[in-house]
């Protein structure tokens, strides 16, 4: 991109965010209007780091959670010192508020629930802040593993209880940006310039084996096929992981510091078996030839 174009581009940004963060910043318009990027003007901000998850196969449900999430989280503003809560920031996650059922971990189990999706947008944006340089103050890890992000680097959220909170550590405002689509979710962090690049490394330490199996009756007749007596394995059971989560701080592409940011255990799944219900005909009596006798 032309250097003048990636400028306005930057400019537009900065203007959008002042037009929508009256809520956000919990400031007036023009209070937002009256802020300074202090020793930066609005063409100097820049991309400080981006983070994306893919969400192809998800339910039409879940892909309007995230993108109700994503955009009541786009153009958020941050001053210096501030910190973000994404509950705050994103709200209740209601039916009223656009958010639809859709799969949720709860209980370590996978079930239904309002808002289904959501804890990939804040996963999404914990990964952003990371590699940003902002300083975490508040996590949680689901109790099992996700499939869209690498072991000790997601971030599960609830309204009610558990948030995601990160300071902005810098000499300056933030902007957080989000686009969602059809697949894919990219949250993008603008700020001031970044000397050091950060990177992210998952290590699995050890496996749990999954052993326990969960028994269900077919009490709706779903398997008119799975006789009395009769099984069929839905789905089978995943190990659990034992992983930490380490970042690796590197200035001009070499290493300067290397910490172990978090460790996690997630819990094995059971293997899921129905037991069938229909019931086979009774059987026919046997045909025998009966014979007369005459004396």
């Amino acid at each position: 991109m032309h250097k003048k174009t990636l400028k306005l581009s930057l400019l537009f940004i900065f203007v959008s965010m002042l037009t929508a963060c009256a809520s956000i910043c919990m400031r007036s318009v023009p209070e937002c209007r009256a802020m300074p990027f202090y020793d930066l003007s609005p063409k100097d901000i820049v991309l400080r780091a981006a983070f994306y998850t893919s969400y192809t196969t998800s339910s039409d449900e879940r892909k309007n959670n995230i993108a109700v999430a994503a955009k009541s989280l786009d153009n958020a503003f941050i001053d210096v010192n501030g910190e973000f809560s994404f509950n705050q920031t994103v709200g209740e996650r209601t039916e009223k508020r656009g958010y639809k059922p859709a799969k949720i971990i709860s209980g370590g189990k996978f079930v239904t629930g309002i808002g289904g999706g959501v804890c990939q947008v804040s996963t999404t944006l914990y990964n952003a802040a990371l590699l940003a340089g902002l300083n975490i103050t508040e996590f949680h890890p689901h109790s099992l593993a996700v499939s869209y992000v690498a072991p000790s680097f997601d971030a599960m959220v609830n309204s009610g209880s558990a948030d995601l909170r990160f300071i902005n550590n810098t000499k300056n405002p933030i902007i957080i940006k989000t686009h969602a689509d059809a697949s894919t979710i990219k949250i993008e962090i603008y700020g001031e310039p970044m000397k050091e690049k950060y990177v992210r490394q998952s290590v699995i330490k050890g496996e749990i084996p999954s052993t326990e199996k969960e028994i269900i009756p077919d009490a709706l007749g779903e398997y008119p096929d799975l006789y009395e007596g009769e099984s069929k394995v839905l789905k089978y059971g995943k190990n659990g992981i034992i992983s930490t989560g380490i970042l690796i701080k590197q200035i001009n592409g070499k290493p300067v510091s290397t910490s172990v940011i978090r460790c996690d255990r997630y819990n094995p799944t059971k293997t899921i078996i129905i037991e069938g219900t229909a019931k086979r005909d009774a059987a026919p009596p046997d045909d025998k030839e009966i014979t007369d006798t005459i004396t």
